[in-house]
Formats: C-alpha cells, structure tokens, sequence
C-alpha cells in the first residue's frame, strides 16, 4: 500500500473509530428537550457524511462502499442505494450528479441519480481522495498525503491538469464566491484558488487549529477549527480575516448553511449549534448524544449521520 494510501485510509479511521457514537432515536415527531424535532432513520454500516440535493438526502457508507438516497419527505420509503469505490469518505451534490471521494482506491465516482440502476462512472485520480466539491468548473477532490487538490472536468470526467498544491495535508474543500477554498488541517491554513488559472491565489490564509471543514454563504467562508473550538470567518471576495474566530467550544468538526444562519456540528459536546451571521451570537440548535459525524441543511431542516449507529437524522 503507498504511503498515500495509508495516509487515507487513517483519515478514515479517524472519522469511523471515534468516540462511541450513538444518536439519540426517538420517534417521529419527538425531539430531545430542546424543541428541536427529529425523526431517525438507519442507513447502512459507517455513515460518514451527508449531502441534500432537492427532497433527496445522500448518505456516504463508508463501510458498504455506497451511497444511500432517502426521500426527506418519506423516510421510511425503500432507499435508492448505488455502489461507489472503496470507502466513500465524502459525498457531494451538483451538476444533476451525486459525487463521492473514495479514500482507499484513490477514486472518485460520479452518479446520475435519474437513471434507475446505473453504473456510477469511476474517475481514478491518481492520489488519495478525501473530500470532494462540484462547482460550475467541475469537480474539485482534495488529496491529503500529498498536499494538493485535483480538478476533473465535468464534461468529459477526466482529470484536468497538474494538481494544485494547497498547503500540508488538505481535507475539506468547498466552492463559492468565485473561488475553490481548501482547508489545509496539516498547517491550520486556508487556500484560495484561481478555478480559472488553478493557481493559488495569494497566500495561505491562517486560522485555527486543526481545521475540518469550510463553507461558502451568507458574504462569508466559514471555517471549523476542531483543535481550538472556534469558527473562523473570512471574506468570500477576499479571503481577508473578518474579525476574531468565534469560539463555539467543544469540537467543532462540520458546517452547514442555512438561509439565515451557519449550523456548526460540535462532536465533542454532541450539539448543533447556530451561528447569526449579522451579529456571531452562538445560539445552541439542537442537543445530540453520541457522537455525529456530520451535517447538512435542506429546505426546511438539517441532516445529521451517526457513523456508529447506521443512522441519519432530520432535525427540524
């Protein structure tokens, strides 16, 4: 196995052999004392992330080498379940596509949820895949061991170009304000790239410690900062710090956005919490149990999956 591979294959474990995950089950309109309303559903072995495109939800499972697509109006109809490469480690939606970052085979596979039971398109990129996000250039996968982002082409599904390399060890990547923002968890830094050059525009941008993830919306790019408990905030024109990180405690390892504000997924003190963006008042959205991996917004709630549990749940 190439020292890139480990490389992945260890993000993996990371994100599957946490704390003992269990999110709280309740029935179908009940919620967990904090007014918030949750129905659960299970999905497969080792859910480690969620993606909402229309009234789909999308579950990467990261142990059955599969996606998995709930209607969010009806959780208990049946599934639509297609196959990835090995240990899907992220999932993404756009471009009438569902796309998946493979951690062991250094793939990234392509699906077109319209066409009953086809055959995703398998794009091998040449490096460890860790995350993936879709822009109107294409497919961006960052490639941690090797400290770079790969952009494929979302016409003919080839890798376009040399990698871009970002800064030490990239994990999240995210497009928005004209730009694609890599999160480099190697140094605590942030890239911003040139999707028309692919070129690295300025220089890396510092944050806090340990950064997850990031996020596009609301004027801003939103970055969470695990090894400090802070949200870094930075102009999505510029890529200039907006003011101090906003400390949130705990662990906060996801980010979703929401119409009016950015949902923070804090793992260690198993809460969702909400961030307004016109004033950073930190607000607490929703108290979890266990241990769940990450979040994403739809219409009119938020997603949550439990990696241990097999589960997705609806937070309204």
């Amino acid at each position: 196995m190439t020292p890139a591979r480990v490389a992945a294959v260890l993000v993996l474990l990371a994100v599957l052999v946490g704390p003992a995950a269990v999110v709280l089950l309740t029935r179908d309109g009940d919620d967990g004392g904090d007014g918030a309303q949750r129905t659960t559903a299970r999905v497969g072995r080792l859910p480690v992330d969620v993606a909402v495109e229309g009234s789909t939800v999308w579950i990467a499972s990261g142990r059955d080498d599969r996606v998995v697509g709930v209607d969010g109006r009806a959780l208990a109809a049946t599934p639509v379940v297609r196959e990835t490469g090995s240990s899907p480690l992220r999932v993404a939606t756009a471009i009438g596509s569902v796309w998946t970052a493979n951690a062991v085979d250094g793939s990234v596979t392509r699906l077109n949820p319209l066409i009953p039971g086809a055959v995703g398109r398998r794009i091998r990129i040449g490096a460890d895949a860790v995350d993936v996000a879709v822009g109107p250039d294409g497919a961006w996968v960052t490639n941690g061991a090797r400290g770079t982002v790969t952009r494929i082409d979302a016409v003919s599904n080839r890798v376009l170009g040399p990698p871009v390399r970002t800064g030490r060890f990239p994990t999240a990547v995210a497009v928005g304000g004209g730009a694609v923002w890599v999160v480099n968890s190697g140094d605590g830094t942030v890239a911003r790239v040139d999707p028309r050059e692919n070129v690295v525009m300025g220089r890396r941008i510092h944050v806090g410690r340990d950064p997850q993830d990031i996020a596009v919306g609301l004027g801003s790019v939103w970055v969470a900062n695990r090894g400090d408990g802070t949200v870094s905030r930075l102009s999505a024109r510029t890529g200039r710090s907006q003011g101090e990180p906003l400390r949130v405690g705990g662990s906060p390892a996801a980010l979703a956005i929401a119409r009016d504000a950015v949902l923070v997924l804090d793992s260690g003190r198993r809460r969702v919490l909400r961030i307004d963006p016109r004033t950073g008042a930190i607000t607490v959205a929703a108290r979890l149990s266990g241990f769940p991996s990450s979040i994403a917004v739809g219409a009119d709630a938020a997603w949550v999956v439990d990696a241990r549990s097999g589960t997705v749940t609806r937070i309204g």
